[in-house]
């Protein structure tokens, strides 16, 4: 079993990091990850406070301030006070924020189309409940629609 959890591992970190690779090299994207994975949130959420993003990181609201301000410096998010609580900060995604996370997300699909064209239509479908057994055993088959 052991032999097989290293086999796992390294299967895993390959792909990520030649997904990764392929993705610099193929598309230019000013955003990082980091930001990438905040703009998500924010898409899942719909407008949030910035404290509940940090708690969501698990970082500090200046970290999240600071990535927020390169994000609304790009026109990417647009700040604006809590109307109940006015010192509450709440953030959304611009139009052109959900643009360039939703090409940034077609792209990155793209990538992965082509590795699993070198599987066979029914070995994707395995792979693919395989997977979502592992991550998330009490929700097999997702029906969420994901970005």
């Amino acid at each position: 079993m052991d032999l097989l959890i290293n086999r796992i591992q390294i299967a895993l970190q390959l792909l990520k990091r030649n997904v990764d690779s392929d993705f610099q090299n193929t598309y230019e994207s000013k955003i990082t990850k980091p930001q990438m994975f905040l703009m998500y949130a924010i898409y899942k959420m719909g407008k949030c406070k910035l404290s509940r993003l940090a708690e969501m990181m698990e970082v500090k609201p200046s970290a999240i301030t600071v990535m927020i301000d390169r994000l609304e410096k790009d026109n990417y998010v647009k700040r604006s006070n809590d109307t109940i609580d006015r010192r509450a900060v709440m953030v959304e995604l611009t139009p052109l924020g959900k643009e360039v996370l939703e090409n940034t997300f077609k792209q990155r699909n793209e990538i992965l189309k082509s590795y699993l064209t070198r599987l066979e239509q029914e070995e994707v479908l395995l792979f693919t409940e395989l997977l979502e057994k592992i991550v998330a055993p009490e929700r097999s088959n997702y029906t969420e629609k994901e970005v």
